[in-house]
């Protein structure tokens, strides 16, 4: 800060936060964050320079709320962007290339159906309001390091593709016939092998 503000900032603070007021409002932040807000306090600083202005230094309180990662910290749409992705993809999402896995799983969390059949002003607000919170929810899981996984999307047909139905059909009838032939549902290779010489009549 002394070094982006000089005496605007060392006047009031010290140059060794002096009062101890910085360090009760970062003492907990991780190092990412800490550079996090240093980078916008420096950015508002080139925007004053810009406009020749001057920018002057943020309050404790203020700065640790700048530090706080948003999705686009961490190459994520923002709230904004994720939830018309999400909307507008609703009625197909299984053919959809997601921006991000997190957007996926939120609009998953609201409901495919629920966003595709909106209904009133007031539904569509809460929906938007549930999808932000569980998209705040994964970035936060982002955020921590966490690699978010693609799973299946469990619910109705409609949520899947014409070929994922086909490749559902297609296995499930295998595991009947399999079930009609006495066959169990897993097998190692020697039991395998039983069953063949079985069916073709040798030992």
């Amino acid at each position: 800060m002394g070094e982006l503000f000089g005496a605007r900032f060392t006047s009031d603070w010290g140059a060794y936060d002096q009062t101890g007021a910085w360090w009760a409002e970062l003492k907990l932040l991780a190092p990412a964050q800490l550079a996090i807000g240093l980078r916008r306090v420096r950015q508002r600083v080139q925007d004053a320079a810009r406009q020749g202005d001057t920018a002057w230094p943020p309050m404790p309180a203020e700065f640790a709320a700048l530090c706080q990662p948003r999705p686009e910290d961490m190459g994520l749409p923002t709230e904004a962007e994720a939830w018309r992705e999400a909307t507008a993809n609703a009625h197909q999402p299984g053919q959809h290339p997601w921006s991000h896995e997190a957007v996926r799983m939120a609009g998953a969390a609201v409901g495919w159906w629920e966003l595709t059949h909106g209904g009133g002003e007031s539904r569509a607000s809460r929906q938007e309001s549930r999808f932000r919170k569980e998209y705040g929810a994964l970035v936060n899981r982002v955020l921590a390091g966490e690699q978010l996984q693609a799973r299946h999307l469990v619910g109705h047909d409609s949520q899947l593709s014409r070929g994922e139905r086909a490749e559902r059909a297609s296995r499930e009838a295998a595991q009947r016939q399999a079930a009609a032939a006495g066959m169990p549902e897993r097998m190692n290779s020697e039991q395998g092998l039983r069953m063949m010489r079985a069916a073709l009549g040798s030992r």
